[in-house]
């Protein structure tokens, strides 16, 4: 049988074969995945980039640097941003900065010190008489041929989550010196472990990549969408001070204190490592707390207790605090120290311990227990131990201030309390001057030797009485001030404090001390210190104001506009002076240009409620002349 012809095949080496399998196939694979790579990275940034240039041009959002410019007056300022704490707080409970300006450009002979920090480095309850203040008026008087700025660029209830971002422009604004006085907030505020504004002490990773996915006017939808879905947030609906935070009660030993710490010393680290880098000097200072005159909060009985040991510990701390009321001291003492033998944990104990020692002349001893209160206290709203040897560890690579020993040794005990404070930490004006005289002490350390030079020695009452004359320290605002601080501590949670009596005592007692110095001829000595001080200073917004405030308390009404008028053209961007002009036009009858007013106020700030009630009332009172 006759075989089929068979196809001539092209025959292939092998090793040709082998090749061209070989090299197709990976150039496949390896190209298919870039492919895979692309769409899953470019595709997403391309549609978020969309997205955000989108939120943007729609004006959606708010921006988040600190410093805004502005042009005022035809000159060019940066100020502060008023929604820069959008990003760690709900925004019914955000925190506004000092209203201020900066020269975009430092004038030529300005030496100025940024400082950061918390409600204390404010100047809490009135920023007007801040550690701050006190500050540059103290430079003016040693340097009075150098022009001092310093820079407050401290908030309420921030934390160092919200200095970090701040420091960091900072260093692109010509500073010459920064002073840093923070560690109050740290467990209460933003990510802190006993916050009420969020999330608990995560991570210090988990913290910056939140709160740089909000720098982003996406994540600030996200952010939105967010809190709609959650509904009803554990955050009270408005701003209630420290009083918020005792529903989170925070042991001594939590582990979320312990993260808190850890996140503490990292962002103190990057703050100082900005200024370094930036190559600014920068003075670190430990922090103050009220010991001796401030009651814990809340204070918590130890795990573990047999009912027994409980019930004894009940019985020895009854028994002591009877005896402790009766003024018998040293008997108490006793029976308090049996007490803390079964639980000495217990905040209020080491308190009452602290007294009776004090009582007994046992300084030393007294201070201790006084730590140990404070470090206990389970509303944690003052630097502690930790917090302060954190700062002390830090001061090795940095210029360091120990304010908390150095303000000890100033007190007649060596324990600092309400000579100093107001409450729990926030500063008297005595107690802002004598940290600013330690401040300044160190900033002359700093100064070029161009500007040390000119310095000059006064004795202490000289520079004191220099400086009140300079911050128009009046006796109405000394008054005022007081009956501030004191209408503070007469809620919660100041008035569940075991010393809270004695404490309200000693509030009311200066303000008599005030009236006994006022006579009839003091309203016309305060209005020449105003009139002095805003002769030598115009543009000292905070004496203005203080000046305005007086004049409308006196019923001085246009002349109370007159002043407000100049801090609207100081501050176009502050809605408050707007206001403040607004409502006292509508008292004296001059509706439209109230309603004006009013107007610009709600233009800065559209969620000024009072603003909007009040022009709301004109509408009623004239509606034809309101539109």
């Amino acid at each position: 049988m006759k075989k089929k012809p068979q196809k001539s095949r092209a025959v292939k080496s092998p090793g040709a074969a082998k090749t061209s399998g070989v090299q197709k196939q990976p150039a496949d694979a390896g190209r298919r995945r870039w492919m895979r790579l692309a769409a899953a990275t470019l595709v997403p940034l391309f549609i978020f980039g969309g997205l955000e240039l989108g939120l943007r041009l729609a004006g959606y959002g708010y921006p988040t640097r600190f410093f805004l410019p502005r042009t005022i007056g035809g000159q060019e300022f940066f100020v502060p941003n008023e929604k820069f704490t959008h990003r760690f707080f709900p925004s019914a409970l955000a925190r506004e900065p000092l209203t201020s300006r900066m020269a975009a450009s430092k004038p030529a002979g300005t030496y100025r010190i940024f400082l950061l920090g918390e409600s204390a480095a404010y100047g809490d309850p009135d920023p007007s008489f801040g550690v701050g203040r006190y500050l540059e008026a103290l430079l003016e008087v040693r340097y009075p041929e150098t022009n001092f700025e310093v820079v407050c660029l401290a908030m309420a209830a921030i934390n160092s989550h919200v200095l970090l971002p701040i420091a960091r422009e900072c260093a692109r604004h010509d500073g010459d010196l920064w002073i840093v006085y923070l560690g109050n907030n740290e467990m209460i505020g933003p990510y802190g472990a006993a916050t009420v504004f969020g999330e608990q002490a995560p991570g210090l990773g988990l913290v910056r990549t939140v709160l740089a996915l909000k720098s982003t006017r996406v994540g600030q939808l996200m952010d939105q969408l967010m809190a709609s879905l959650r509904g009803a947030s554990s955050a009270p609906p408005s701003w209630d001070g420290i009083n918020m935070f005792h529903k989170n009660p925070l042991p001594h030993d939590d582990p979320k204190r312990l993260r808190t710490y850890e996140n503490f010393a990292g962002n103190l680290d990057d703050i100082l490592h900005a200024g370094k880098k930036a190559g600014v000097p920068v003075i670190l200072s430990t922090v103050a707390v009220n010991l001796r005159d401030c009651a814990p909060f809340g204070s918590r009985p130890a795990d573990g207790l047999a009912p027994a040991q409980r019930a004894e510990w009940e019985r020895l701390f009854k028994e002591g605090m009877d005896l402790e009321a009766g003024g018998s001291f040293p008997a108490a003492l006793e029976v308090y120290t049996k007490a803390a033998a079964i639980d000495p944990g217990f905040a209020e104990l080491q308190f009452r311990l602290g007294t009776c020692q004090l009582a007994l002349d046992e300084g030393t001893a007294a201070r201790k227990s006084f730590e140990r209160a404070r470090d206990y206290d389970v509303l944690p709203v003052r630097a502690d131990t930790r917090i302060n040897r954190t700062i002390r560890e830090a001061m090795v690579s940095v210029h360091g201030v120990d304010a908390e020993q150095e303000l000890s040794d100033l007190t007649p005990d060596g324990i600092p309390g309400q000579e100093l404070f107001y409450e729990h930490v926030h500063f008297t004006s005595a107690g802002n001057e004598l940290l600013a005289r330690l401040l300044a002490d160190k900033v002359a350390e700093q100064l070029p030797a161009a500007i040390g030079a000119q310095g000059r020695s006064l004795p202490a009452e000289v520079e004191s009485e220099a400086c009140a004359q300079r911050l128009a320290s009046t006796l109405w605002d000394q008054k005022r001030v007081w009956e501030l601080a004191l209408g503070r501590i007469s809620g919660p949670p100041f008035t569940a404090q075991s010393s809270h009596p004695r404490n309200v005592q000693y509030g009311q007692d200066r303000v008599k001390e005030v009236d006994s110095r006022t006579t009839p001829e003091s309203p016309a000595r305060d209005e020449t210190m105003y009139e002095t001080a805003l002769a030598a200073h115009p543009d000292d917004t905070l004496v203005r104001w203080n000046y305005a405030q007086f004049l409308e308390r006196s019923r001085r009404l246009s002349e109370a506009v007159n002043q407000g008028i100049l801090i609207c053209d100081l501050l176009p961007h502050a809605s408050w002076p707007h206001y403040f002009v607004g409502s006292v036009m509508a008292r004296l009858g001059r509706i439209p240009e109230a309603a004006d007013y009013l107007q610009r106020a709600l233009r800065i700030s559209p969620d000024l409620t009072i603003a909007r009630q009040e022009l709301a009332q004109l509408r009623w009172r004239q509606p034809a002349t309101i539109y």
